[in-house]
């Protein structure tokens, strides 16, 4: 509460803690020894070395001018063995204002550089985003060219060309593939830190779009000999989404669950509508994952120990979109999963308010 008082300049929290210290001076006087106020006086010094633009030698003065107006209600209220008994309370007194008030000062000092380095970062962050995004985008076109070019040459000239030169067609191929698929997540990586997505949320059926893209990456399975079941609990389930960024998140749970399953084992996906939200649920019976290493999931170029079962790449980018997407519409995402058990990827997204 404290921390929130700020003043318009230097004088203004100055007079304030003058006048606030004399008005506790006056209540200590009439009051006389019923009522203790000694911690009160240290409410203005805490407000004077919280400003932002206070200086060391401001609290000092307040300190001093604390310590004196303790001292008189003391003194003319007290019955003292000597008097320089409250003249040296008043000096331990004043010891323990300056003292206060430069643990209060430097607290806000270090708490205003870090306001000023987080400021900075936020720059920097933004900077970097879009150098990213301006790299992946000049990247995608050329690398999009190699793509093609290989494509052209494994389908019309691979019948007439030296078994090694059709290798390397293919090689490179799948290199360019895999490097479009990245440039791709790195612009998507870039708009979403950048805070550039703007989500065109548009309320509509739920079940079939998932069923839409679980039969579009049944073909994919099929070449693991793996079959995706759908079981959605409801028929039909409406609600407010984003269509192209779900589809992302919806994507990349199944090609994870199809690159990390047994070859002939199944993968199962269900749909289910709670009070307040919609839960999407990826099951797979493939390796699992360790339970320390479950966190790091939904960082970026972050992977885990276990290896996809048929080799396939990953680029550890995928889950850190699909948590950012998920939270852009205000869900969660997570992961339940034991090793040689499987695993369960789902996200929650809320229901629209009625």
């Amino acid at each position: 509460m404290i921390t929130n008082i700020q003043f318009k300049n230097n004088l203004q929290s100055i007079l304030f803690s003058i006048l606030f210290i004399i008005v506790i001076g006056l209540v200590d006087y009439y009051t006389g020894s019923e009522i203790a106020l000694s911690i009160f006086y240290l409410i203005p010094i805490l407000i004077l070395s919280l400003q932002n633009r206070i200086k060391q030698y401001h609290i000092i003065l307040i300190a001093i001018v604390a310590s004196i107006v303790w001292f008189l209600p003391e003194y003319f209220a007290g019955d003292f063995s000597h008097t320089l008994i409250p003249v040296w309370n008043s000096f331990v007194r004043f010891g323990i204002f300056v003292l206060v008030g430069q643990l209060a000062f430097n607290m806000n000092q270090k708490h205003q550089k870090l306001i000023e380095i987080n400021k900075k970062l936020e720059i920097l962050n933004v900077e970097k985003n879009r150098l990213i995004g301006m790299a992946a985008h000049d990247l995608r076109n050329p690398i999009g060219n190699i793509y093609g070019f290989s494509e052209l040459l494994l389908n019309g000239y691979s019948d007439n060309a030296d078994p090694n030169a059709v290798q390397i067609y293919s090689y490179i191929k799948t290199i360019s593939s895999n490097t479009i698929e990245m440039l791709e997540k790195l612009l998507d990586i870039s708009k979403i830190e950048s805070g550039t997505v703007s989500l065109s949320l548009k309320r509509q059926e739920y079940v079939d779009f998932v069923r839409k893209y679980v039969s579009l990456n049944q073909m994919l399975a099929s070449n693991k000999q793996l079959n995706i079941s759908f079981k959605p609990q409801e028929k039909e389930i409406y609600f407010s989404f984003d269509e192209h960024y779900l589809s992302e998140v919806i994507n990349n749970l199944l090609t994870n669950a199809i690159k990390f399953s047994y070859p002939n084992s199944e993968i199962t996906v269900t749909v289910s509508e709670r009070k307040k939200y919609v839960k999407t649920e990826v099951t797979d019976k493939g390796k699992g994952i360790p339970k320390e290493e479950q966190k790091q999931l939904f960082q970026y170029f972050q992977k885990t120990s276990v290896k996809p079962t048929g080799g396939e790449k990953s680029t550890g980018l995928g889950l850190a979109i699909a948590k950012k997407i998920v939270m852009e519409h205000n869900g969660k995402i997570g992961v339940e999963s034991e090793p040689e058990n499987g695993s369960t990827f789902y996200f929650e997204l809320p229901k629209d308010k009625l």
